[in-house]
């Protein structure tokens, strides 16, 4: 397994933080891959509700579903991603600091079959991605585009 963690703080609510990151039809503009992002199941979205995601990666298009495992707002939110060759488990862990909210990401991918051998670097990758887009989404968040 491939495994990641990434921990930032933003100066917002966090119900404003939560709210953000759990509208999946947001991920677009602060990500860092070209992502979208809509959910299959209608609100409200809580427990067994299933997004599907689409993301274009080296010039190919790849879908996978996920459904949320938890949803307890505005604290913790999680999902388990479906895809046959690399599951994935994001959890979401947000709280109160210092007048803003700090947010943990734990990402852990279960990749097999011909991407087995390269799942440490795969995960270091998708890993950058996830640091690179928390701090776009803190910039934009702080400044109100989000």
């Amino acid at each position: 397994a491939a495994v990641s963690s990434h921990t930032i703080q933003i100066e917002r609510p966090i119900e404003d933080v939560f709210a953000v990151l759990t509208d999946v039809t947001l991920t677009g503009p602060w990500f860092p891959l070209e992502v979208e992002e809509w959910w299959l199941t209608p609100p409200p979205h809580a427990v067994g509700s299933v997004r599907r995601a689409r993301a274009s990666v080296l010039g190919r298009s790849a879908e996978n579903d996920a459904v949320v495992t938890a949803y307890e707002p505005p604290r913790l939110a999680a999902i388990r991603g479906t895809p046959p060759r690399s599951p994935f488990e994001a959890t979401l862990r947000l709280a109160p600091a210092d007048g803003g909210t700090r947010v943990d990401v734990d990402i852990e991918m279960l990749l097999g079959g011909v991407l087995r051998p390269i799942g440490a670097l795969f995960g270091r990758w998708y890993g950058g991605l996830w640091e690179r887009g928390l701090v776009a989404l803190k910039r934009m968040m702080e400044a109100g585009e989000l």
